[in-house]
C-alpha cells in the first residue's frame, strides 16, 4: 500500500536524530520500527482478527507512539541519551499524536489519524476499548524482554558515564526484585505474547549470565583452573570497586 509506504518514510525521517558530529542515532527509529513490526504480526491473531482492527491507524500509532520525545529534544529538555530512559508523561503522549498529525497529515485520512492519536493516548489504560491501543501496549511491552532491556541499560549506563557493572547491576536488581515476574503477570492479555515474553526473558538470563562470567573474567579462571587440575586465587579485587573506580576517575 502507497499510504503505509509514505508513513515508514516520514516516520524514519522524523525518528532519526542528527549528532553534533554528523552522524545518525537510531536508537528510537529501530525501537519504534521493532514495535510495528511486533504489532503487525500480533494483529494476525485469532483474537485480535475478531475485533477487526484498523492496520494503517495501528501502523501509524506505532511508529509514532513515542515521537513526542523529539519535541523535549529540541526543545532542550532533555539529552539524546536520555530518550526512553523513564515512562513517557502525559506531555509526551499528546505531543507524539500531535507530531504525528503534523507529519501523516498529507498522507492518511482524519478518521485514521484521529483512531490512530486515540490508539496512543489509550495504550496504557488498564481497560483498553480499542484493539489497536491493546496490540501496541502489547508490543511496546514485549520490547522490555530482551534486546529492549539491554539496550536501554547500555544507553542509561553511558549517559551516567558507568560501565559494563551498571548493566549487570540493573538486570540484578530487577532480578531481586522480582521485576520480572510482576511484569509477565500484567503487562500481556494475548496468550502467545507472553509465551514469547517468557522465552525471551529465558534467552535474556541465559546471556546475562554469561555477561558476568565474562565481566568478571572468570570464564578466563575456570578454563586455567580446568588446564592446570587445581584452584587459585585472583589477585585483583572483585569488579565492582575496580569499575567503581575508574568510573570515578
Amino acid at each position: 500500500m502507497k499510504d503505509l509506504e509514505a508513513v515508514w518514510k516520514l516516520a524514519r525521517a522524523d525518528l532519526i536524530i542528527a549528532t553534533d558530529d554528523g552522524g545518525n542515532d537510531v536508537f528510537l527509529w529501530e525501537h519504534s520500527l521493532r514495535v510495528a513490526k511486533s504489532a503487525h504480526y500480533l494483529s494476525h491473531l485469532p483474537q485480535a482478527q475478531a475485533l477487526k482492527p484498523d492496520i494503517v491507524a495501528l501502523l501509524a500509532a506505532c511508529l509514532y507512539h513515542d515521537a513526542g520525545w523529539i519535541t523535549q529534544l529540541r526543545a532542550g529538555e532533555i539529552q539524546r541519551f536520555e530518550i526512553l530512559l523513564v515512562p513517557p508523561s502525559e506531555t509526551t503522549v499528546l505531543e507524539s499524536v500531535r507530531l504525528m498529525h503534523k507529519s501523516l497529515g498529507g498522507v492518511l485520512s482524519g478518521p485514521i489519524l484521529e483512531r490512530a492519536g486515540e490508539t496512543i493516548r489509550t495504550r496504557h489504560q488498564h481497560n483498553l476499548e480499542l484493539i489497536e491501543a491493546h496490540i501496541l501496549d502489547e508490543a511496546d511491552n514485549l520490547e522490555e524482554f530482551g534486546l529492549g532491556f539491554l539496550w536501554t541499560a547500555i544507553r542509561r549506563g553511558l549517559c551516567g558515564g558507568k560501565g559494563v557493572q551498571a548493566v549487570l547491576d540493573a538486570w540484578k536488581r530487577r532480578t531481586e526484585y522480582h521485576f520480572w515476574t510482576a511484569r509477565l503477570k500484567d503487562s500481556f492479555r494475548f496468550e502467545a505474547t507472553r509465551k514469547l515474553a517468557e522465552s525471551r526473558l529465558s534467552q535474556l538470563e541465559s546471556l546475562m549470565s554469561e555477561m558476568t562470567l565474562q565481566h568478571g573474567v572468570d570464564d578466563v579462571r575456570l578454563a586455567v583452573q580446568t588446564i592446570i587440575g587445581s584452584q587459585f586465587s585472583p589477585l585483583f579485587p572483585s569488579n565492582e570497586p575496580e569499575t567503581k573506580a575508574r568510573s570515578q576517575g
